[in-house]
């Protein structure tokens, strides 16, 4: 038996075991568990638990027959209120760990919801429809995903109806109380029938390739006053509630009158969000998601706003205007040095920073510093029940 001492930043319980540090799986601090050793390396041990010998007191019943072996879910057995404090004390450890003390951190902007949010799930298929175990390659058979939207739950029993033995993977959109598929499988000739009665649009990936096979091309979206077209490969934030926080709060920071620069601007939604009294210019490298801004920009009768295809870093310093503020969404990655590079020699005012991954924002953090006065930071719930922890974070340049 073990006592739990503390939380790592995945949500998995820290104890020591012979010397090593042992990271457990759905434990809670002053939680007493016997436990199995599922890895053990030079310096740590992962291990999951057997079987409580005393609970804690933050720890909840999970409703999801599937939380013991899914790895989609980390935090489940902490009440959304405990979810939250988790993620803000995460955030705030990483910041005062790894810049400083003085950076303001604001409450973290909770979800709406901490269940049916996604408005994407990518089941795996083999011969039966779900999710990765965890750590594995082995599927749980899903019929019901408590994150998932209720659209996407009930396609779950028409999509069992197609020949699994072809299929890869299936990705389920949805939009407006719209629904798209997307199937991965190697058969052109797959028969979609079943689909029909749940799906206003379905396409088929066939060496990596999109093809249209029923319904519209694309589902929408809309954020306040704007609509956005969803494609396949379409980047879009899968809590739209947590999303239009996020999106508002941006909107704040940017104001009115101001040239801005959106990199990594995937089918323009924060661009064309902040678009009203400014001149914005995004810079995507994805040529389908560029086309997609494109039509979002015609969807939504914009000037003002103008979409470019091409690496952030190198289409960064051929822009012919100074902007007064640039945002930027990067992937998990962060920023790469040129993009950075760049960045400071614009010059720009102000910054907008918006990461899903912590560690690679105060990395980039750390370089921005040097020229920008980190003002604020606000967590956003965009994932509950998972580690995962959006942030915005804005800087103004150093006088």
């Amino acid at each position: 038996m073990i006592k739990i001492e503390s939380l790592d930043h995945y949500g998995r319980g820290i104890t020591k075991i012979n010397g090593k540090i042992a990271f457990i799986e759905n434990s809670l601090p002053n939680e007493r568990v016997e436990i199995k050793i599922d890895k053990e390396k030079k310096k740590y041990i992962e291990g999951s638990v057997l079987k409580y010998i005393e609970k804690s007191k933050e720890r909840v019943n999970v409703n999801c027959p599937y939380y013991d072996s899914c790895g989609g879910c980390n935090i489940m057995h902490l009440s959304y209120k405990d979810q939250l404090k988790f993620k803000q004390d995460k955030i705030i450890n990483i910041i005062r760990k790894y810049i400083n003390k003085d950076i303001k951190i604001n409450n973290i902007i909770s979800s709406d919801t901490n269940i049916n949010y996604r408005n994407k799930v990518t089941f795996q298929v083999k011969e039966n429809i779900g999710f990765y175990k965890n750590n594995t390659y082995d599927i749980i058979n899903i019929d019901n995903c408590l994150i998932s939207d209720k659209i996407i739950n009930n396609s779950i029993k028409y999509l069992r109806k197609l020949n699994l033995k072809d299929i890869n993977k299936i990705t389920c959109r949805t939009g407006s109380n719209e629904l798209m598929i997307i199937i991965e499988t190697n058969n052109k000739n797959l028969d979609i029938t079943p689909l029909t009665e749940v799906a206003n649009s379905i396409y088929l990936k066939i060496d990596n390739k999109y093809i249209h096979v029923y319904g519209n091309k694309h589902i929408y979206e809309t954020l306040d006053k704007f609509k956005y077209l969803i494609s396949p490969d379409s980047f879009f934030q899968v809590n739209i509630n947590t999303c239009l926080k996020l999106y508002n709060k941006i909107k704040d920071y940017v104001g009115k009158n101001k040239n801005v620069i959106d990199l990594y601007c995937g089918t323009g939604s924060i661009g064309i969000f902040v678009s009203d009294s400014n001149n914005v210019s995004g810079i995507e490298i994805n040529e389908s998601a560029t086309k997609d801004a494109l039509k979002n920009k015609d969807i939504n009768n914009l000037s003002d706003i103008n979409f470019i295809c091409g690496d952030s870093g190198k289409k960064l310093k051929e822009l012919n205007f100074n902007p007064d503020i640039i945002i930027v969404d990067p992937p998990r990655s962060g920023l790469n040095k040129e993009t950075i590079d760049n960045i400071i020699k614009f010059n720009a005012k102000e910054i907008i920073y918006v990461s899903c991954d912590p560690m690679t924002l105060v990395r980039d953090l750390n370089i921005l510093n040097k020229y920008y006065k980190i003002n604020e930071l606000t967590p956003f719930d965009m994932f509950p029940n998972t580690y995962h922890v959006e942030c915005l974070t804005y800087l103004t340049k150093k006088m």
